[in-house]
């Protein structure tokens, strides 16, 4: 902003007067790009193209499904007062307002109702690409999906005969791997931790990100082909990972979405009586409705969803081995193609 005094001496001398923008309201973002995360339109724009280039490297790779208003996301990068990379944010939800904040300099908004999402961050953010990417780029995308779009669920997924399994369960359920040994042997892979019920489908469609799968580093004893590769690490934050594209693997089949058929609960056990028997749909409600953040307006269309969901078959795996697994996963799905 420029001072009184200022102001008189440029009006004196006829010299030009530049508006005030101390908060950046008027900032310019000349890049561009549309994606199609999930198969919904996004469009992105930015005053930095590497930022671009980080959601196209984790999204590109997706067709279009669904036509609505395309999702809106401004990625606004300055300089920053620090070189290091930023601390994981925080998350927090106040009607249709979802703010994730890492610190003074790198935070975003999402308005949830308008499907428009605001982000600063800062040249190091940037610069850290799985950071940027996981934290911000990939919140910023899936948020206003999940809220207006389709009804998230923690689970992986897989097909076969196009038969769609929901894979459930906590974290160290085993849905990666068992999803990942799924395709191995077959099946068709869609996703390995989070499905999408996509709204208004005649049939139950989940979507999700196909590819991508995630190991935790103890997953190369059963995947000898996961040996070596690279641990991501996110900020020094969370749980070290391996990152692989499902695409790459020879005799992979992927697809973008599955019609669900069945949903199963992973229960992955040291002792015995492993089996696949009837769960309680009491429980998995339970399950399916925590973490809802929703506007309440926007929350009929999820509850609707995840009853729907429990129309179907609700049952436990208990298991060891994979293989064991894979077969009593194959008799449910025969049993379905052969009704």
């Amino acid at each position: 902003m420029m001072t009184i005094q200022e102001i008189e001496a440029a009006c004196a001398n006829s010299q030009p007067i530049p508006p005030g923008d101390s908060v950046y309201a008027r900032m310019e973002f000349p890049f561009t790009r549309r994606l199609y995360p999930l198969g919904f339109p996004v469009e992105f724009s930015s005053n930095c193209e590497a930022v671009l280039d980080a959601a196209a490297e984790g999204w590109g790779e997706f067709d279009q499904m669904f036509s609505i208003t395309p999702i809106r996301i401004q990625v606004g990068v300055l300089e920053g007062q620090s070189s290091d990379c930023p601390p994981a944010p925080s998350y927090r939800v106040q009607q249709h307002m979802f703010s994730f904040v890492a610190d003074q300099e790198n935070f975003g908004t999402i308005d949830l109702c308008d499907s428009f999402v605001a982000i600063w961050l800062t040249k190091a953010a940037v610069a850290n690409r799985s950071y940027l990417r996981h934290f911000f780029l990939e919140c910023a995308m899936v948020c206003p999906i999940a809220t207006r779009y389709a009804t998230g669920v923690h689970s992986a997924c897989v097909s076969r005969d196009g038969v769609g399994v929901l894979l459930c369960g906590d974290s160290g359920a085993g849905k990666s791997t068992l999803a990942y040994a799924c395709a191995k042997a077959g099946w068709t892979y869609v996703t390995d931790d989070g499905s999408y019920l996509v709204h208004g489908s005649d049939e139950l469609l989940a979507v999700g990100n196909c590819h991508q799968v995630r190991f935790r580093p103890p997953s190369s004893e059963f995947f000898p082909e996961i040996a070596g590769r690279e641990i991501t690490r996110r900020a020094q934050v969370g749980k070290p990972s391996i990152e692989l594209s499902p695409t790459t693997m020879p005799g992979i089949r992927v697809a973008q979405a599955a019609t669900i058929k069945h949903m199963v609960l992973l229960n992955r056990r040291e002792g015995k009586n492993c089996g696949l028997q009837p769960y309680s749909k009491d429980v998995l409600r339970q399950f399916l409705r925590q973490g809802r953040f929703s506007p309440l307006t926007l929350m009929p269309p999820h509850y609707a969803t995840i009853e729907r969901l429990l129309e179907l078959d609700a049952m436990e795996l208990k298991y060891r081995d994979l293989d064991w697994a894979i077969a009593r996963l194959e008799e449910l799905v025969d049993r379905t193609a052969g009704a």
